[in-house]
């Protein structure tokens, strides 16, 4: 499951907010690749800044957890790059720079789920998205 990460973000409503999430999960889920068909198949972080000073200047956007597979080639990491810097240009049009880093997640190098049931099982695998 991706995660994306949006840090720098001006001060803005919950409801803006909100309109902003559903507009990272649309871009996400434009791009058949990756997988994503709601917003339960994506994280959304959107942390807050302790530095008011500057905020929604630049805008920095971090895609992690999505698991390499054939189909999720270089290319089609910058279409979603690319795609998440145009849905924040159109929610955030006065920002001056925005970037978008997509990181593939390689399981080998070290991956667990724990999940939630009778068995409070935790286990690894390449099978997860």
């Amino acid at each position: 499951m991706p995660v994306v990460r949006v840090s720098c973000l001006p001060k803005v409503s919950q409801d803006e907010l909100r309109e902003y999430h559903q507009g990272i999960v649309a871009a996400i889920a434009d791009i058949s690749e990756i997988g994503v068909e709601t917003e339960d198949d994506v994280v959304c972080l959107f942390p807050k800044d302790m530095m008011v000073y500057g905020l929604g200047s630049v805008i920095e956007i971090e895609v992690f957890s999505l698991f390499e597979k054939p189909e999720r080639t270089p290319e089609v990491r910058q279409r979603l790059a690319e795609a998440l810097c145009q849905v924040t240009r159109e929610h955030f049009p006065d920002t001056n720079v925005i970037g978008c880093t997509v990181t593939p997640l390689n399981p080998e190098q070290g991956f667990a789920v724990s999940k939630r049931g009778p068995d409070m099982t935790v286990g690894t695998g390449t099978t997860h998205a």
